[in-house]
């Protein structure tokens, strides 16, 4: 009030009327008349048109801060004020702070924001984040940063975020930053996000981050390439490191091309894909690389014009997978050695079909196909050899990049043997491609491994007794993979470490399931078009041999009369087998649960079968599997969904108390892992089910023309079979499935990674149990059995 009746000229009524306004006023909105009433040209009638503006929309504190921050600029006026605070309102919180910013540039003139706010208010939040780094960089003046916006505005989100990194660092001055622009609009987003992992990383002053600037990052790839091979081997290993760092965001994007995706890496199924204008499959077009849009966008256009939008859907499918080729075909070499080096994060198909290939082509041309050669010049400090030999071993891929000659072969072994033999959890994954190895190697190479894995062997716990397990394992089973001397080392070992009995590993629960005359399974597919697949599949396998199907009731979540009416019609549909994708777009919509049936020697088998709806659903469905009677779970589709459909939901129930330890370990089950896999998921699961499942899984890619024969066939030969077979009589039984080479990864009940899992399941159950002991017999509970002795 003292402020504001200072204004020249205020009338008696103008007074009281400006009084009973600033009584009713919150305290932001006070600040402000407190700070326009003092401007030069302060009157009434704008005060008031002022107030009248704030009635509307309440200012926030940080748009009173940057308007208080404006007002003390020499030539601020009331007459702009107005102009100037009714644009500051409109402004969204990381454009109010980019304006803040540029307020604190020196000598600049009360009119300029006017300039400014319409070119911020354009850009994305990361142009205005870059911006506002770029405005608080010292000796940077007004004209410089009004005529630097320009750039920015063009920049895509990688090169802002990368740019304000290096606005940033210690000792950046005006001309730096300014020349700096053209470079950063042309680098590609994977060097922009990798130069601004470095700078952040390694806490780069302004000499060291435009060095790296112009040698390294602003150079096309071909230039990249060339170009990491002549720093030495620090800057490589520095180079490295930040690859790596950074790698989530390119993994992401490679992720998400395995589809046509929506932002989150949800693939948009073909009919969401048929529901949409061409305006938007336009947009979907336009997120994909540069190259790619070149290459695809003729004919993408000439549907467009054409109305075609059958057309337009089909090129941008194969845009779309081009362009996961294209984006990883873009990384320099020493860029997809640290995407490797972190391989359960990439989708199976990203490791396997895309950069696994990309790579060794490379190192065939350039490294004379010679794997060391690539990781000496690469990878010269080591840094990352043992998680890109594990990742390899871990996706069945080693033996891809594996030399011919026998002295190379050793050194690579050597490689191995460091990565592989250093705990329980890496002999696990090593023990899953131990058998393609062995195969690829000479025989007196394999001589070279054995004798490096009983070197490793330190005589103690678990992790010895692993590896005596593997040796005699190869032993028995796959002698003529051995020579002599590998045969008497392993012999020698067995003896002193003590034999296995590998036979009660190999014990079947059928008996106990066969009890109640049933045996029960779930399959979960994803809605999406490759679940749509699996499921018609597995459908048409079982109606084709004699199950018919009926209305689950156990797995549909809903249960009321229109449910069961709506799934009656869509389940007649499909009875005839020419109804099932229909009968998959229903259960997608409308949840509910089907199940196949059939009677085999006296025993009644039930395959239910149910589409993934959502995170509460797929929680009740797990929790009435692991409280139910079924012994089989069988997740269908792609090996990302995993998370969704399985380790997700049972996790939130063991926090939520849903579900107990009981619930895990009353029985044996059986897992089906229909979707690509690998050692860590299998390790994964057995954890989590506490040890009581047996798992078919595939360290390689998941097929339908396995998974549907064998989780139909496995039931049947349940039934029709004693009890008394074990897992090595199943593989046998079964045998015609994987016949001619197909499945060879897969990894079946019985095989030496399950029994290395039971092995350490049995360790730790003793362990558990030596501490329960301890525990009793500690100096205060033999006290209480003394006192309570008779």
């Amino acid at each position: 009030m003292a402020s504001f009746s200072q204004i020249p000229g205020l009338t008696e009524d103008e007074l009281e009327y400006g009084h009973q306004v600033i009584k009713q006023m919150n305290y932001n909105s006070q600040r402000i008349t407190r700070q326009i009433s003092v401007l030069p040209g302060a009157n009434f009638p704008q005060c008031r048109e002022i107030w009248k503006e704030l009635e509307n929309k309440n200012a926030s504190y940080n748009q009173i801060l940057a308007f208080e921050e404006w007002t003390k600029l020499p030539d601020a006026t009331m007459p702009l004020a107005v102009q100037v605070l009714r644009s500051i309102k409109e402004l969204t919180h990381e454009e109010v702070k980019c304006l803040r910013a540029f307020l604190g540039i020196s000598r600049q003139k009360a009119d300029a924001v006017l300039a400014l706010i319409p070119q911020i208010v354009a850009m994305e939040s990361s142009g205005n984040f870059a911006a506002r780094k770029m405005f608080s960089v010292r000796g940077i003046t007004v004209e410089q940063a009004l005529n630097n916006l320009s750039l920015i505005d063009t920049f895509t989100d990688k090169q802002a975020w990368a740019y304000a990194a290096f606005a940033e660092t210690r000792r950046m001055g005006a001309e730096t930053v300014t020349d700096a622009l053209p470079l950063f609009q042309q680098l590609r987003d994977d060097a922009a996000w990798n130069m601004r992992t470095l700078i952040k990383k390694d806490k780069l002053n302004r000499n060291a981050a435009w060095r790296w600037l112009i040698s390294y990052f602003a150079h096309p790839v071909h230039v990249q390439e060339k170009q990491y091979y002549r720093y030495d081997g620090r800057e490589r290993t520095q180079l490295l490191d930040a690859f790596y760092a950074a790698g989530e965001e390119l993994i992401w994007k490679i992720n998400s091309l395995h589809a046509v995706s929506d932002e989150y890496g949800m693939e948009i199924s073909s009919a969401s894909l048929q529901a949409m204008s061409r305006k938007e499959l336009q947009g979907l077009f336009a997120k994909l690389s540069q190259k790619t849009k070149v290459n695809y966008g003729g004919h993408f256009l000439a549907a467009y014009k054409a109305g075609k939008k059958n057309t337009m859907i089909r090129v941008l499918r194969k845009a779309t997978t081009a362009d996961r080729t294209q984006v990883s075909q873009d990384l320099t070499s020493a860029n997809i050695y640290t995407l490797l080096a972190q391989g359960s994060e990439l989708y199976d198909s990203s490791f396997r079909d895309i950069l696994v290939p990309i790579l060794k082509k490379r190192i065939h041309k350039k490294y004379q196909n010679n794997l060391l050669i690539f990781l000496k010049a690469t990878d010269p400090n080591n840094l990352l050899v043992s998680s890109f030999i594990v990742s390899l071993a871990q996706k069945g891929k080693l033996t891809t990049f594996f030399p011919n000659k026998a002295s190379e072969q050793e050194k690579i072994l050597d490689l191995v043997a460091a990565s592989a033999f250093k705990d329980e959890d890496t002999i696990l994954l090593f023990s899953a491609t131990f058998r393609h190895l062995l195969k690829v190697l000479d025989p007196e190479v394999r001589f070279y491994l054995i004798k490096k894995m009983v070197l490793a062997d330190n005589g103690r716990g678990s992790f010895s007794k692993l590896l005596t397990v593997i040796l005699q394992y190869y032993l028995q089973e796959y002698p003529d993979l051995l020579n002599a001397s590998s045969r008497q080392l392993i012999q020698q070992t067995v003896d002193r470490n003590g034999a296995v009995d590998l036979n009660k590993y190999l014990q079947t629960p059928f008996g106990e399931w066969k009890e109640d005359k049933r045996l029960g399974s779930i399959s979960v597919f994803h809605p999406d078009d490759d679940g749509r697949k699996s499921f018609v599949s597995n459908a048409q396998t079982l109606l084709k041999h004699g199950y018919s199907m009926a209305f689950s009731k156990q797995y549909s979540p809903y249960q009321d009369a229109s449910t069961r009416e709506m799934s009656k019609r869509a389940l007649q549909r499909a009875r005839s087998g020419k109804g099932l994708a229909a009968l998959f777009d229903t259960m997608r919509r409308n949840p509910f649960a089907a199940a196949f049936v059939k009677k085999v020697k006296g025993i009644t088998i039930s395959h239910a079968v149910y589409v993934y709806a959502n995170e509460a659903d797929q929680q009740l469905l797990m929790k009435r599997f692991l409280q139910g009677d079924d012994e089989m779970f069988a997740q269908r589709g792609h090996s990302y969904w995993r998370s969704e459909q399985i380790t997700d939901p049972l996790e939130k129930l063991k926090e939520n108390n849903q579900i107990t330890a009981n619930d895990l370990t009353r029985r044996q089950r059986f897992f089906s892992l229909g979707s690509c896999g690998g050692v860590k998921a299998y390790t994964k699961l057995t954890r989590m089910f506490l040890g009581h499942i047996d798992i078919l899984a595939t360290i390689g890619t998941g097929m339908a023309i396995i998974n549907d024969p064998y989780n139909r066939n496995f039931f049947e030969i349940v039934a029709k079979t004693p009890s008394s077979i074990t897992w090595e009589d199943m593989a046998a039984k079964s045998s015609f499935i994987f016949a001619n080479g197909r499945g060879q990864d897969y990894l079946q009940p019985g095989c030496l990674t399950a029994i290395l899992h039971k092995i350490l399941d049995e360790e730790r159950m003793r362990r558990d149990n030596f501490s329960d002991s301890l525990e009793e017999l500690s100096p205060g509970a033999e006290l209480e059995q003394e006192i309570n002795a008779p």
